[in-house]
């Protein structure tokens, strides 16, 4: 049962005020889990506003998800991390850089390739949804041509976030979409987060607007959507954040806690695990996060595992500006700072 009673609540509206101002249109949304119990509240939305059901976009959170699938298909014995792309997609083998690439390194952002895929440019035919036309055939075509870094070295990348989810959807014959809602939404009791949504969740599904107050499309990500495709509510993430603190179905919290592992030093007190960020508080614990945002949406998942809290930020506001001659320009990222504060107040431990 998620409920609006939290101490927390006041801190978190006076938070959305210092950050977002009177900015409107603008609906931003706020779970905390807590010892179990969830709450759950927000701002912008009219009276009576479902904010625990609102559907939002959850951008580069997905990256948590198509990890989380990765370790579960791993233990169900459908694949080993040290694979090779080249074993799931034989047609790159004219590109043994690529084809060698393993799963961890596609999952740990080490793998050596782009940010973004070269052919993206070539297809983008609406800068403010970018990826829509980019498709399987390209992706496939970008394989062939793209010169990887040395692999090791941590590179953030969208490309090979998305390239992990189209191998695991190929090695087991089964859409990202199926994946997702078998393997991690089913037994979590998560009915809303899904990469298409069924035409009574479109109901729910809030228009998204940029860091100034324009409306964008929400993106369609296509063959990279396992980079950051989903659509999701706070009331879903407050499950999954239950499940990453451990409690939730078994096979799915097991294959949770291998996400958690640091796997690559960022700098002093940031590691990297798999679909997560690691940040090291003053007592030596960690917290685990993601953000994420498209042009029209802005998202934060963070969570104490010792302590059993967790802080979800959704809104339906972009760090992007667009100033004159639809020129996107990056703004400050309130969801992220938003989710800190309000984490550093919950846990007492963290910088």
């Amino acid at each position: 049962m998620i409920t609006t009673d939290h101490p927390i609540a006041s801190l978190a509206e006076e938070l959305v005020r210092k950050h977002y101002g009177r900015k409107s249109p603008l609906t931003v949304t706020i779970g905390i889990l807590e010892h179990g119990n969830q709450y759950c509240f927000g701002q912008g939305g009219p009276h009576g506003f479902d904010y625990a059901s609102a559907i939002y976009e959850a951008a580069s959170i997905t990256k948590a998800f198509t990890n989380t699938l990765l370790f579960i298909l791993e233990r169900q014995g459908k694949l080993k991390l040290t694979d090779t792309v080249g074993k799931y997609i034989p047609e790159c083998e004219p590109n043994p850089e690529v084809g060698r690439i393993t799963l961890e390194q596609l999952g740990t952002h080490t793998s050596g390739l782009p940010r973004l895929p070269a052919g993206l440019k070539y297809v983008k035919t609406d800068k403010l949804n970018p990826y829509q036309h980019y498709t399987e055939e390209h992706l496939l075509k970008d394989l062939l041509t793209c010169k990887p870094q040395a692999p090791g070295h941590f590179e953030y990348s969208n490309l090979g976030a998305g390239l992990l989810g189209y191998i695991l959807a190929r090695c087991t014959g089964r859409s990202l979409e199926e994946l997702v809602r078998e393997e991690i939404c089913g037994p979590l009791f998560m009915e809303d987060t899904a990469f298409r949504l069924r035409p009574d969740q479109q109901q729910r599904f809030l228009p998204v607007y940029t860091a100034n107050g324009k409306p964008v499309p929400h993106w369609d990500l296509g063959v990279l959507e396992g980079a950051g495709g989903l659509r999701t509510t706070a009331r879903d993430l407050l499950q999954f954040a239950k499940a990453n603190v451990g409690m939730g179905a078994a096979p799915v919290t097991a294959a949770m806690k291998e996400t958690h592992r640091p796997r690559h030093r960022l700098r002093r007190s940031d590691e990297a695990g798999m679909g997560w960020m690691i940040r090291t508080g003053v007592y030596h614990d960690k917290v685990h996060w993601h953000n994420g945002g498209t042009f029209g949406s802005s998202s934060f998942i963070g969570f104490h595992k010792e302590k059993n809290m967790a802080v979800i930020v959704l809104a339906n506001n972009g760090s992007f500006a667009l100033r004159p001659f639809s020129i996107l320009r990056p703004q400050k990222s309130h969801v992220e700072d938003i989710g800190f504060e309000l984490l550093k107040v919950m846990t007492k431990t963290i910088d």
